[in-house]
């Protein structure tokens, strides 16, 4: 009995051809069949894996930054990069990696701010926190320059307190400090 060969079976000589399958191959006919289904299956190409999107952050401060921030502040015109001709008047960017850092007792540029010796977020304290103060403008004891977001709606009623209870727990960049289902 000859020994089976894929490339002989693949491509037969004229003659082989001929010749029945049985006698060909030595085999069965459904065994034939059975082994032009493995080839035929193992040289199906497999479609590369989609990749998993990119969890959504769990941290108080990651929420605030893809919910709030980045929709209604860190983009073109606004506080999205240092270029922008608004920088030089607020100094703020809300876009990138060092957010966090730029909020945290950070400087502000409203000469009535400065006097009152805010800072853009001071952990713990809502009342010397001149970020807070322009997204709760409507509450604020203190008026400093406009209403924040200018030209877009104002932050909801939910957001603000998810801030407020981002703040008052010390303004984390790690850690679920603040209710996430204020800002569904």
């Amino acid at each position: 009995m000859k020994k089976f060969n894929i490339f002989n079976f693949l491509f037969p000589s004229p003659s082989f051809v001929l010749l029945p399958v049985r006698k060909r191959l030595g085999l069965d006919f459904k065994v034939g069949l059975g082994l032009l289904a493995i080839i035929f299956l193992a040289s199906c190409k497999k479609d590369t894996p989609t990749p998993a999107p990119a969890p959504t952050p769990t941290s108080s401060f990651g929420l605030l930054q893809t919910k709030v921030l980045d929709k209604s502040c860190a983009f073109s015109g606004c506080h999205a990069t240092t270029t922008e001709s608004a920088f030089k008047q607020h100094g703020l960017v809300l876009k990138g990696d060092n957010v966090h850092a730029s909020l945290l007792n950070g400087s502000v540029k409203n000469a009535d701010a400065i006097k009152a010796n805010l800072k853009q977020i001071v952990p713990n304290d809502l009342e010397n926190s001149f970020f807070y103060q322009k997204i709760n403008f409507k509450n604020a004891k203190h008026k400093y320059g406009n209403s924040m977001p200018i030209g877009a709606d104002d932050l909801t009623a939910n957001q603000i307190k998810f801030i407020e209870q981002w703040i008052k727990a010390g303004a984390p960049k790690e850690g679920d400090v603040a209710d996430k289902t204020l800002l569904d």
